[in-house]
């Protein structure tokens, strides 16, 4: 995560050759940081997120630099949005589970995933079943999530949900 805004920086100022080269470390970073349980970093908004969900959040808010950047700014990008997050700002129970309501940022795939719940600066050691309550809109990062299973207080705010694949060695991107 330290290197990412340096190797952004040579991507906005630099000459394009070392431009590309920074985006290739950074789509490497992306790549082999999945599945690498040993690899947690504390962010803003949770205590031990996966490093491969991190920077590709860093790589999101710099999303209109790696979208200009050519063809390989904008396959970085889409590998980012693969490593999705929802963060929860309102939950309340509904049935067996709980529906979320917040913001997402990135693609969620599919109809059904799952997901790591963190909360309170720590993973909650839940196997959750997340899926969309309504059909997710392209125009919003709002969005209401179903989560099977869930009790309240394990979802309730400030809970971020996280895609489980990113430390099991299994992506599915």
């Amino acid at each position: 995560m330290t290197a990412a805004p340096i190797l952004l920086a040579i991507v906005r100022d630099g000459h394009p050759d070392a431009g590309a080269t920074a985006l290739g470390l950074l789509d490497d970073a992306l790549a082999f940081a999945v599945g690498d349980r040993r690899t947690r970093v504390a962010t803003s908004y949770a205590e031990a997120v996966p490093l491969c969900c991190a920077l590709a959040g860093h790589l999101r808010r710099h999303a209109g630099l790696l979208a200009a950047s050519g063809a390989e700014g904008r396959r970085l990008l889409a590998d980012a949005a693969h490593h999705w997050r929802f963060d929860v700002q309102e939950a309340v129970t509904d049935g067996d589970g709980v529906a979320a309501f917040g913001v997402l940022a990135g693609r969620f795939p599919g109809v059904t995933q799952p997901t790591e719940p963190h909360r309170a600066g720590h993973v909650t050691p839940l196997a959750v079943q997340v899926a969309p309550y309504y059909p997710l809109s392209s125009h919003s990062p709002d969005a209401c999530l179903s989560i099977d299973g869930a009790q309240l207080d394990d979802i309730a705010p400030p809970a971020v949900l996280l895609p489980s694949w990113c430390n099991s060695g299994q992506a599915d991107r």
